[in-house]
């Protein structure tokens, strides 16, 4: 089945420092979206119906570009939509409730891989299922477009390199839900003070994991991609990186904590740059309503 995913909207009062590209910075690879290594695997099953709304449900279905933003990324989140362009007006209006079920061998082998394996096997299956039954056609390009830059701070990076994650029961495994809670291999600990402050606790983490948690769960990036230029290439851990929420400002509950971008260079030494760069973006051909199962 896709995944249902909850976000936690946190409109978050953030300071970027503004870094204009010159004729002297150096190149910087593209952020880029997903491309599977082919042949690409397909769902056995898989239903598409209209959703139809529930007061009160907790879930409104996707639409077809969300399913586009989806198939087209490394990680939990979806791509900004900045990243896919152009289409007819319905694929913004119509949503879907889609169920897919893999082959029984595909199944049973997603039960032991990394997260990263197995997100990466369910977005070209999405893939496959929007070439077959939305009859999608796209091509890539290379723009220059608003980004979210990571970098090292003044003082240098704070991360310390860990063992790489192995291989996940997910049949067994189950995310930390306590802050007493260990915190599984690639996975996150969020936690909320009242509306005051926001903790996270993370295990054998990447970047580009800790990018996906952040333009996720915490709803920061918007509409602008977030480019990796740490250089860092390991797994690290986060033991408590806290920051106050806007809302507590809002509410006129003070934090003792700093802002995220503060609490970003003084816990892990990366520094968030509001800046331009190159992104490579799904340029949408052709797309139809989907076929009937």
């Amino acid at each position: 089945m896709l995944r249902a995913r909850t976000l936690a909207a946190l409109f978050l009062p953030l300071t970027f420092i503004a870094a204009a590209q010159t004729a002297d910075s150096p190149q910087t690879a593209p952020v880029r979206v997903f491309h599977p290594t082919p042949p690409k695997p397909s769902y056995n099953v898989a239903t598409i119906k209209p959703f139809v709304y529930i007061p009160g449900a907790l879930c409104c279905g996707d639409t077809a570009r969300e399913i586009i933003r989806d198939a087209f990324a490394f990680g939990t989140s979806r791509l900004p939509s900045a990243q896919v362009i152009g289409g007819p007006a319905w694929i913004d209006k119509d949503n879907f409730q889609i169920d897919g079920k893999p082959p029984a061998d595909l199944e049973l082998s997603m039960r032991n891989m990394t997260y990263a394996q197995k997100f990466q096997l369910e977005h070209a299956m999405q893939q496959s299922l929007l070439a077959d039954r939305f009859h999608l056609k796209v091509h890539f390009e290379v723009r220059e477009m608003p980004v979210y830059a990571l970098m090292p701070a003044k003082g240098g990076l704070k991360l310390k390199t860990v063992s790489a994650p192995p291989l996940h029961d997910f049949t067994a495994t189950q995310p930390a839900s306590t802050p007493n809670d260990p915190v599984a291999p690639e996975t996150f600990h969020i936690g909320f003070s009242g509306r005051n402050t926001t903790t996270v606790r993370a295990h054998a983490i990447s970047i580009a994991k800790f990018i996906s948690m952040l333009s996720s769960n915490l709803n920061l990036t918007g509409d602008r991609p977030v480019a990796d230029q740490t250089g860092f290439t390991g797994y690290f851990d986060i033991d408590d990186l806290r920051w106050a929420n806007a809302e507590s400002a809002n509410a006129g509950a003070a934090s003792d904590a700093a802002s995220l971008p503060t609490a970003l260079e003084e816990t892990l030494g990366i520094k968030l740059v509001l800046t331009k760069g190159p992104v490579e973006v799904v340029v949408i051909d052709s797309i139809d309503q989907p076929s009937e199962n």
